[in-house]
């Protein structure tokens, strides 16, 4: 009879359904897996929104590279970026670049510079002029060629740590002939678009010019335009 009675009652409980506490378990149970999805499907769209940032912005600073890359290697003459002060350039030491070149087959100085014309924004630009050697009155205007390069911060140039590399500066580091110079140059792009916090792409390499290998003055391109 009791078993009987126990059959029953267990039919009963089973025909009515999940209890309350059972109820709030499963909700409880699918509202995290539901907050588990949305976290991961944001995330997935942050990451797509900064590569697509970092993209455009590495684009822009590859295109310059290859620009400098091209006027290097022409180069008679590369001046030190350590001996670019800021009346010359407009910048901090390393921050800008001169080369007298003959890319082209056109004997011209060319100034590159990295500047942050808003002093409070996180972002800078490349920027590049020329003019005729020896006649700096033939100076063009600043050309931008790539936005949103972000400053390093380092106060010194550790060869070993490429955190501390600012724009261009003179690698002795490494071997080449007496008369070579081998430039490294580092940019680091970010974009306003990308979020706050995510860390920029960095585009580097070293360009090695002859440098008065025929016997160039090292004192050509030293005369420089009004900034």
């Amino acid at each position: 009879m009791r078993e009987e009675m126990r059959r029953r009652w267990s039919e009963r409980d089973q025909a009515g359904g999940y209890s309350l506490t059972e109820l709030l378990i499963a909700m409880t149970i699918f509202s995290i897996l539901m907050a588990l999805i949305f976290s991961l499907f944001i995330t997935m769209i942050n990451q797509a929104e900064d590569n697509l940032a970092r993209t455009r912005s590495v684009e822009q600073a590859r295109l310059g590279l290859s620009q400098i890359d091209r006027q290097i290697r022409s180069g008679n003459v590369i001046l030190d970026p350590a001996l670019d002060s800021y009346a010359q350039s407009g910048v901090a030491a390393n921050y800008s670049l001169r080369v007298y070149t003959q890319e082209n087959g056109e004997d011209k100085c060319v100034q590159w510079r990295v500047i942050h014309h808003d002093a409070g924004s996180r972002y800078g630009d490349l920027e590049y002029r020329e003019w005729d050697a020896g006649d700096p009155s033939t100076a063009t205007s600043w050309f931008n060629v790539a936005n949103n390069v972000v400053d390093s911060g380092a106060t010194a140039i550790d060869p070993a740590d490429s955190e501390t590399w600012p724009p261009f500066w003179l690698d002795t580091t490494l071997p080449t002939g007496s008369k070579a110079q081998n430039i490294r140059i580092t940019l680091r792009m970010g974009d306003p678009g990308e979020r706050e916090g995510a860390n920029p792409s960095v585009v580097s390499s070293v360009v090695t010019g002859r440098n008065t290998v025929y016997g160039y003055s090292p004192d050509y391109c030293s005369s420089i335009p009004a900034l």
